[in-house]
């Protein structure tokens, strides 16, 4: 009888031991669910410092590191920093671009927060009086809601003022062209742009047509090309055509061209009308999306200011002093792609993103996403995707700032500016100014130049 009681009270005591060590153990397995849920979120966090929020000045992000970059940039160029094809510097500006447009833009800009609106034709119209804005100075819509419907369009408005506060300019343009195995070739030309709106002498000119701006492009080589010329009227009214017309030195005239083929390649490029610096075409041509805010590394030509000087004409002229932007056909033992930016100075910035969609069945591209910097609302990148959904091309903007020698004139304009197709492996470099290709912003001009008789001119 005792050892049937020790037998049993051994069995009790083993079942309760084990009891109490599978409650032991299911109470552990629940800490340690309940440990890895609370430690998640610090490993996602430790993740994104680990990438985004790592990046400062000095850093070097290439294929060792190209993480860091992730959600900084486009997909695409994070993909090219993988596989070696661009490696990027990352550095900060000794000036603050949100200070570097002229006098009369930033007062401007101040006075317009909110004056403006768009109607349902997206004119700019006064917000109290529904007034159209035809001599707005400055950015229409210096803060953006993203909640806004229109939202996407009041960013491009002001991408579009930010141009016209230079005024009226003449770029003396270098393109090269470059393929994978190397440089292709280069043209040179010249551009001449009269602004009729957003800017202070605007306001002085006789504008009875309701022309926002005329540009005209002659190419100067090389001689399969030499003697072409573009000009294009585009209207205030954003919901009237721009009127193009083209002189081809083979039949010796001038044609008119149709207003839709703006998404075709321009002069052989990789680049289409509209994507001249960022987007140029009509804001009511497209459907626009706001998709998010946020930080991005953007280039910059350097950490400094460039020079500008007064011309004893009036206006201002850029000078020798710029540096020229390398890229890498042009840098002995380079290992990456050969049109990538081998000095190009990359910042982080504040961004939006907007989604780009077409109205028009025909036009070549499908969706279209547009980065533009948020201090001085100039685009800095676009990635374009066909009718399919596949991706593209890249374009890249690259902003320049100016000022005077006693830094009481300040300017913003774009510099250089890169379309890469992958599909063809084939990219274009538009050249900003250059040490001898000398810009002049805020020109005297003509407006009779514009005219069909002026452009003759220079129909040669």
């Amino acid at each position: 009888m005792i050892l049937e009681e020790e037998q049993g009270m051994r069995t009790k005591k083993a079942a309760f031991w084990d009891s109490t060590w599978r409650r032991s153990e299911t109470t552990t397995m629940r800490y340690r669910c309940l440990a890895m849920l609370l430690l998640a979120p610090c490993l996602l966090l430790l993740r994104a410092s680990q990438g985004l929020c790592d990046v400062s000045p000095g850093d070097v992000l290439d294929k060792t590191n190209w993480e860091k970059a992730e959600g900084l940039m486009p997909e695409e160029i994070v993909d090219w920093i993988k596989k070696g094809d661009f490696v990027l510097e990352v550095g900060e500006l000794s000036y603050n671009p949100r200070d570097y447009l002229p006098p009369h833009g930033l007062r401007a800009s101040s006075e317009n927060r909110g004056k403006y609106v768009l109607d349902e034709d997206d004119w700019i119209v006064e917000k109290e009086t529904g007034k159209r804005g035809a001599r707005v100075i400055g950015h229409p819509f210096p803060e953006i809601d993203p909640k806004d419907p229109k939202a996407g369009e009041k960013v491009v408005y002001n991408t579009f003022y930010t141009g016209f506060l230079s005024g009226n300019f003449v770029a003396y343009l270098r393109t090269d062209f470059i393929r994978r195995s190397g440089h292709d070739r280069s043209t040179q030309g010249e551009m001449h742009n009269m602004v009729m709106a957003g800017y202070p002498k605007s306001e002085e000119i006789s504008n009875p047509d309701g022309v926002e701006k005329y540009t005209l492009f002659v190419a100067k080589s090389p001689f399969d090309i030499a003697g072409s010329a573009i000009m294009t009227w585009r209207y205030l009214d954003p919901q009237k055509q721009d009127n193009t017309f083209a002189f081809i030195p083979a039949v010796r005239r001038v044609r008119r061209m149709s207003s839709g083929n703006r998404s075709d390649a321009m002069f052989g490029s990789d680049c289409a009308v509209d994507d001249a610096a960022g987007f140029d075409g009509k804001v009511t041509s497209m459907e626009w999306k706001f998709l998010r805010r946020q930080e991005a590394l953007i280039p910059f030509p350097s950490a400094r200011a460039l020079r500008l000087v007064k011309g004893e004409e009036g206006g201002w002229h850029s000078t020798e002093d710029v540096e020229v932007m390398v890229y890498g056909h042009e840098k002995e033992g380079w290992q990456g792609a050969k049109w990538a930016p081998v000095n190009w100075l990359w910042v982080k910035k504040p961004t939006v993103v907007l989604e780009v969609k077409a109205k028009d069945p025909y036009y070549n591209y499908g969706i279209q996403h547009l980065w533009v910097q948020t201090e001085t609302w100039g685009c800095v990148y676009k990635t374009i995707y066909d009718k399919a959904g596949k991706y593209w091309k890249t374009f890249f903007a690259q902003p320049r700032y100016y000022e005077s020698a006693d830094k009481e004139f300040h300017l913003a304009h774009a510099g250089d500016q890169l379309m890469i197709d992958e599909r063809v492996n084939h990219a274009t470099v538009f050249r900003g100014p250059m040490p001898m290709d000398i810009w002049d912003f805020l020109a005297e001009m003509d407006q009779d130049d514009f005219s069909l008789a002026g452009f003759q001119k220079f129909c040669k």
